[in-house]
């Protein structure tokens, strides 16, 4: 083997452009798939951070309707909690924990911390044991209890320079003292796995109490399995549990338990989309081992004079073929050692990209278990690639390599049609790969072009969060007026509004009905309500519909107004009646005159159209701790930041200004993970492309080679360049053409598969078969018409004189 090896590395250095071209052709496959397998095995194949995490379910509301309708009451989950015989403890957290405010100040620049408020058990039931200090207490986790948090690991070492004897020092959270009681471990990042893209730097105690219940759906539960339970069993009993509550509780069409694994809730929607890449990664890997192989038997056909020396010398077959197959293996193992690092940054890249909200993506690494495929996918790689040629070595016979002229004729056809089948393979693989890519791409595209119902161009919002509480209304408006004001006052600033949240983000619902409509059982309209001030709706350039918008005449003593959009105008008011001047209930209230009707948003997502939205007066008594003010500027971002960041520095120094971004992020953010999606298949698709044209440009070549005297030959005996043109350029294109057809047929067969990943364009989409198939057969030609007007060049003397 050693002499094996040895004897390969001369030959590979008496051929650099091969070795280069085939180390490369390999390297980007292997690393490809490595860089694929680390994603997937953080988002989907490495088991969930917890203790025995296949026993951790979850638990949410059966309702529906954004937010508020998977989230569950506390006095249901307290029910559950307090009634389950098949689970050894239930755990929860809050999930508009985001709405609240976590404002840290005493200690340098005020900073607003992203926070998420737990019950007591949380970490102990999901089993992840803190780095230092303790988990909450019962009596922390109170009504008004004692102020207490716990700091993520990020920002512990980011803020308190990793400081163990930070746990028991007293900070200033909102206004209140509260103790610092703990540190998560490096292995677990809460955003990470429950809220990705939105980094949680620190955990408050949440009370699971009778106030808490007041506020509605608002926790998710998260529950741990007694050893031998099934999910069915969680869930029949929840179910019961449920209908006995619905008796005590009331309102018993809004709530139920839907039971499900830990690891499917979390990222099971993400599943079919990365098997999907793994599935064109390895297409990849295929057409570059294709490649390889041509690659390696063109070479086996130029040395059969080698190797019938050798045997005739004494050597046996097998010797042949273990040294075609320590070639490839050599090329393969070369190909590894450049392709690894390259996936190692590619991976690291991929996973500091927090934005595509993707669930554990941040973790991902080429970890030992990832070298371990990648060692495997090598090996697999480089017998794969010389497995064609010590098959054609093997079924040679003695008197065929001994003798260069049948050789010529009978063992060179059969290496021929080996290597035109291989050719056909790569294209139809190339073909399915580049198809699903255009799917992806136009549906992407489409996603883009959707009416959003507001302008995200030349607006940014900034978070304003108070630092402290108000004793009423009036105070806080004002406070939030001075600030608008000051703001308002730059130049270049068009408008300027407030809202509790923005498009594209939080999704709470409330009931929505009108007064005087009954509506059919389990019909009562939900709608997603926003707390606004009057520069809102003209500042993100809503179009209003009828009526009129906000203004002065709406405050806190007026009779309450509220604005709805048309689809929340459909729904409450099914008679099709005029909403205007009409009475809505808003969560159970006495009911708000309606004064306008604007368009509709898209809220949920870019796939959903607008929901039912409706829009409260801010100054009218609605209870908001934080708000977005949106600044609508012909200025550009780099000049507006610092002028509003201390517009507001200067109008409060204790109030936090460093969390501002452009409203064009929001689409970005919502549209993230089916961008990163489209991305990867459209690289990987890319790879496939130029590989195959390699591919087809190397047997086209070498087919010119072995036909240099045919070629001369037709030349003499007076055919012209055209005629030479011609031959070479169609038996390139009759192998592209079947190629193309096998993978126009497997990818209509396949592209079913994509359905739940396509807007706006059906899996058969004609532009998408057609303009692919177009490029494919267009960059083919291209590597077809090189070695075709290299034939026409021959010289038929000298090609005469070698005959």
């Amino acid at each position: 083997m050693i002499a094996d090896l040895r004897f390969a590395l001369r030959q590979l250095a008496k051929s650099p452009a091969f070795a280069v071209t085939a180390i490369l052709t390999l390297a980007l496959g292997i690393g490809a798939c490595t860089a694929m397998f680390s994603i997937l095995n953080a988002v989907l194949l490495r088991p969930l951070p917890f203790r025995e995490p296949t026993r951790l379910v979850w638990i949410e509301n059966v309702y529906g309707g954004g937010l508020s309708g998977r989230t569950t009451r506390v006095d249901v989950f307290n029910g559950w909690r307090a009634q389950t015989q098949t689970l050894d403890a239930l755990a929860a957290y809050f999930a508009f924990s985001d709405y609240g405010r976590h404002t840290l100040t005493g200690s340098g620049e005020p900073e607003r911390l992203r926070g998420v408020g737990v019950s007591d058990n949380f970490f102990p039931t999901l089993g992840i044991p803190l780095l230092h200090g303790r988990n909450f207490t019962a009596e922390e986790c109170r009504w008004q209890g004692p102020g207490a948090v716990i700091l993520s690991h990020s920002f512990w070492q980011r803020r308190f320079a990793g400081d163990p004897a930070v746990v028991g020092r007293t900070v200033t959270l909102n206004n209140t003292p509260t103790t610092i009681v703990g540190v998560l471990p490096p292995t677990f990042d809460f955003d990470a796995i429950f809220t990705p893209g939105n980094e949680v730097e620190v955990v408050t105690p949440f009370p699971l109490t009778d106030e808490t219940a007041r506020w509605g759906n608002t926790v998710f539960g998260l529950g741990r399995m007694k050893p031998g339970v099934t999910l069915e069993q969680v869930q029949a009993e929840l179910t019961v549990i449920s209908l006995r509550l619905r008796e005590s509780i009331g309102r018993g069409d809004q709530f139920g338990a839907k039971v499900s694994s830990l690891d499917t809730a979390l990222r099971g929607r993400f599943r079919s989309a990365f098997l999907l890449l793994s599935g064109a990664v390895a297409c990849v890997l295929a057409i570059a081992c294709v490649n390889l192989s041509n690659l390696l038997l063109a070479r086996i056909n130029v040395r059969r004079q080698e190797f019938a020396v050798r045997i005739a010398l004494g050597a046996r077959r097998r010797h042949l073929i273990q040294q075609a197959l320590t070639e490839s293996l050599l090329l393969a193992f070369a190909g590894a050692l450049i392709g690894l690092p390259c996936a190692v940054v590619a991976t690291a890249a991929l996973a500091r990209l927090q934005t595509f909200g993707v669930p554990l993506l941040q973790d991902a690494s080429v970890d030992p278990v990832a070298l371990a495929l990648t060692l495997g996918l090598t090996t697999l790689a480089g017998l794969a690639c010389g497995l064609l040629p010590a098959v054609h070595l093997s079924g040679a016979q003695r008197t065929e390599l001994l003798q260069h002229s049948n050789q010529q004729r009978s063992a060179g056809r059969t290496a021929a049609v080996a290597r035109n089948t291989l050719v056909v393979v790569e294209v139809a693989l190339a073909c399915m790969l580049l198809v699903g890519a255009g799917l992806l791409f136009r549906s992407f595209n489409a996603l883009l072009q959707v009416n959003l119902g507001f302008q995200p161009q030349q607006a940014m919002a900034w978070r304003v969060d108070p630092p402290r509480s108000f004793a009423n209304v009036p105070e806080a408006s004002a406070y939030l007026d001075g600030a608008v004001r000051r703001v308002a006052a730059l130049p270049g600033v068009e408008s300027v509004g407030l809202s509790d949240c923005l498009p594209l983000g939080r999704n709470r619902t409330w009931g929505a009905g009108a007064v005087g409509i009954q509506y059919p059982e389990g019909k009562y309209p939900i709608a997603y309500p926003r707390i606004v001030d009057s520069g809102y709706l003209p500042t993100m350039k809503i179009p209003l519909i009828a009526g009129r918008l906000f203004d002065e005449r709406d405050h806190e003593k007026a009779e309450r107004t509220i604005v709805i959009n048309q689809t929340l105008a459909r729904i409450a008011f099914p008679d099709g009646r005029d909403p205007l001047g009409q009475k809505l209930r808003v969560g159970g209230d006495g009911g708000s005159t309606i004064i306008g009707v604007v368009g509709d948003v898209r809220h949920s997502s870019l796939e959903q159209g607008g929901g039912p939205e409706m829009y409260l007066c801010l100054r009218q008594g609605q209870d908001v701790s934080a708000v977005e003010m949106v600044v609508r500027s012909t200025r550009p971002a780099a000049a507006l930041i610092p002028e509003v960041r201390a517009a507001l520095a200067s109008y409060d120094p204790t109030l936090p200004n460093g969390e501002y971004y452009a409203l064009d992020r929001l689409v970005d953010n919502a549209v993230a993970p089916r961008r990163l999606i489209t991305r990867l298949l459209g690289f990987f698709s890319s790879l496939a492309l130029v590989l195959a044209a390699l591919g087809l440009y190397g047997v086209i070549a070498y087919s010119v080679v072995q036909r240099t005297q045919e070629i001369g030959i037709r030349m003499a005996i007076g055919a012209q360049q055209r005629d030479v043109l011609g031959l070479i350029f169609r038996g390139g294109l009759k192998l592209v053409a079947l190629g193309l057809a096998i993978g126009l047929v497997g990818a209509f067969t396949l592209t079913r598969l994509l359905k739940s990943l396509l807007f706006g364009v059906t899996a058969y989409d004609p532009l998408s078969f057609a303009g692919n198939a177009a490029l494919l057969l267009a960059v083919a030609a291209a590597a077809c018409l090189i070695p075709a007007l290299r034939a026409t060049r021959v010289d038929p003397v000298v090609a005469l004189r070698a005959e």
